[in-house]
């Protein structure tokens, strides 16, 4: 979760997040322009965005590693994150409420929770659109980088286009591919490094004689691994002692391969 792109994009949300805040504050909604003055609806909206913001980004983080609910559009995945947030919120609306103007039972929940539960709905699908946005912008730059290489003979040994966008740094020698959300972790005997790109689109500039995939999140290379472990949750030890593990889905065809 920790390279998901809703929580490496939280600090360019802090302007939204900053002018949402101002702008409850002073129009005063849910009858809180005639409880509070001024710098109590910033403490009150502040507080309470602060918290769904917290909220729904770690969700939207962590429903980017379950695959079904990650191929969802970005709009329908990123509303039930924002109704799943208003659980939580709408308790968060009773405490603070109670702490800073007056007390409100408990079973006033269920009146809180719609109107809870249409605010936290726009925050999140907004997030959504906007990291998704960005997303692009990046996926766009670096297909026009890749694209602005010089091309070789492709009937010359030369690396293929996939492996000219390991940075310089960690060579040539790649061990492994791992899948974090939106971002592609390459592995290499010098180290690791992130790019933006889907696993399945690297394994298709690699081809299938380089490597295989072992894992729904895992592709090695071929000559990687260093020695393998059969059991309950079999797993490969790559060279630079990297455990990768293997799903049953492909751990017959790593038997046949004699990988495992």
């Amino acid at each position: 979760m920790r390279e998901s792109p809703y929580l490496r994009s939280l600090p360019r949300h802090l302007p939204g997040v900053f002018g949402m805040v101002v702008v409850m504050a002073v129009i005063g909604p849910f009858g809180t322009y005639f409880q509070m003055n001024l710098g109590g609806r910033l403490a009150y909206f502040g507080i309470l965005t602060a918290l769904n913001w917290i909220q729904i980004n770690v969700l939207a983080a962590w429903f980017g590693q379950i695959e079904p609910i990650d191929r969802w559009p970005v709009a329908g995945r990123m509303a039930l994150v924002g109704f799943l947030s208003a659980i939580p919120g709408t308790a968060e609306v009773i405490v603070l409420h109670s702490w800073l103007i007056r007390p409100i039972p408990w079973s006033a929940a269920w009146e809180i929770f719609p109107d809870c539960a249409f605010l936290t709905i726009v925050i999140a699908v907004g997030v959504g659109l906007f990291v998704e946005q960005r997303l692009r912008a990046n996926a766009d730059a670096e297909r026009e980088r890749v694209a602005s290489l010089p091309r070789s003979d492709p009937t010359a040994d030369h690396p293929t286009d996939f492996l000219r966008r390991i940075p310089p740094a960690l060579g040539r020698d790649l061990l492994a591919l791992e899948m974090e959300d939106h971002y592609l972790r390459i592995h290499t005997a010098l180290g690791s490094d992130l790019i933006l790109m889907r696993l399945r689109d690297a394994m298709g500039e690699l081809g299938p004689a380089r490597g295989r995939q072992v894992h729904r999140s895992w592709w090695v290379a071929e000559g990687a691994v260093a020695s393998a472990e059969r059991g309950a949750k079999p797993h490969l030890m790559l060279r630079n002692e990297l455990k990768v593990p293997v799903s049953k889905t492909y751990r017959d065809a790593l038997k046949e391969a004699g990988w495992l």
